[in-house]
């Protein structure tokens, strides 16, 4: 990341994903780690986006603290707290090329399951909603997207779009601090993560404060299909960059 084009490419990536993550409560991951991805090694990537999320969560948690639906996010914490470790293994004893694919057959798949539960489902049951935190667990250690089970089980629910959110949000924060740690223990939080994090650092305060103002003056009603339609094309690029990794 120290040639100016990738660094530009750094910089507009987490931008963009800062701006999204501000408006809709998740998809930071799945934006900076496709996109990073591509100029550089997913055992950079993942760790500075995980990072970076972190940041913008204590940025962005404090305002909408008290919208939090705490029973299903403490079942869902409980199971992936589990399994973030395991998943994190996953990362550091892969090659980069499999990683890279991993990203995106776990968005894939994950956006396809968003698109055909365009119906309210009924509130799941904790077994079900604990079995949803350890798949969110080990993606989110493997590769640093935990976003799309929690998403999925949040915009099944008759849940409104603030409490969706906020409960998203402080999901993806625990997430995102266990699995920085359990970088840290494995040696993935190197100098080249710290430099790209630092450089960022700016994109993601302006574009967090964009999304943030786009969400209070939208249309709140038409949140979770916005949300579907954003899944589906994160998937597309993210396969994209995994089907090009492969030639």
């Amino acid at each position: 990341m120290t040639a100016l084009l990738p660094m530009a490419a750094t910089v507009g990536i987490i931008l963009a994903a800062a701006a999204v993550r501000g408006y809709s409560g998740f998809g930071f991951a799945l934006i900076g780690v496709a996109g990073l991805s591509i100029v550089s090694a997913p055992a950079v990537a993942v760790p500075t986006v995980l990072v970076l999320e972190l940041l913008v969560g204590l940025l962005l948690l404090p305002p909408v603290w008290g919208q939090i639906s705490w029973r299903p996010v403490s079942a869902l914490l409980a199971g992936a707290v589990l399994l973030t470790p395991v998943g994190a293994l996953f990362l550091i004893h892969v090659p980069a090329d499999i990683a890279r694919l991993g990203i995106a057959l776990a968005v894939g798949a994950a956006a396809l399951l968003l698109i055909f539960a365009n119906q309210t489902l009924v509130e799941p049951s904790r077994g079900a909603t604990l079995a949803t935190g350890g798949i969110a667990g080990l993606l989110n250690g493997a590769f640093g997207i935990s976003g799309p089970p929690i998403v999925l089980y949040f915009l099944g629910t008759n849940r409104g779009a603030a409490i969706s959110r906020a409960s998203m949000m402080v999901c993806f924060l625990v997430l995102d601090a266990i699995a920085v740690a359990s970088f840290a223990v494995g040696g993935l939080i190197s100098r080249q993560v710290i430099v790209a994090v630092a450089i960022c650092l700016p994109a993601l305060a302006l574009g967090s404060l964009l999304g943030h103002r786009a969400f209070h003056r939208s249309d709140g009603t038409r949140f979770r299909t916005r949300m579907l339609w954003m899944l589906c094309a994160l998937a597309i690029t993210t396969g994209i960059e995994g089907a090009l990794a492969l030639l």
